[in-house]
């Protein structure tokens, strides 16, 4: 039986949120699980918000629920 951990985090860019999701994958990545070998193997983008200031999108932000096995 294998066993499938999962995080939830949040991703931001003052770009994209492509770019929001690419940054959470990466913050995740160099978390200390990473030590343990594990790898990702599934992202699901589950939320898309933004941050205002002064009436202008200020960033763009994305929660990333990533599978490592």
């Amino acid at each position: 039986m294998s066993f499938v951990k999962i995080i939830d985090t949040v991703g931001s860019s003052t770009e994209s949120w492509e770019q929001a999701a690419k940054n959470a994958i990466e913050d995740a990545s160099k978390l200390p699980i990473f030590k343990q070998k594990s790898k990702i193997t599934r992202a699901t983008i589950k939320d898309f918000d933004v941050k205002i200031e002064d009436n202008k999108i200020a960033a763009y932000l994305c929660r990333v629920e990533m599978f490592l096995e």
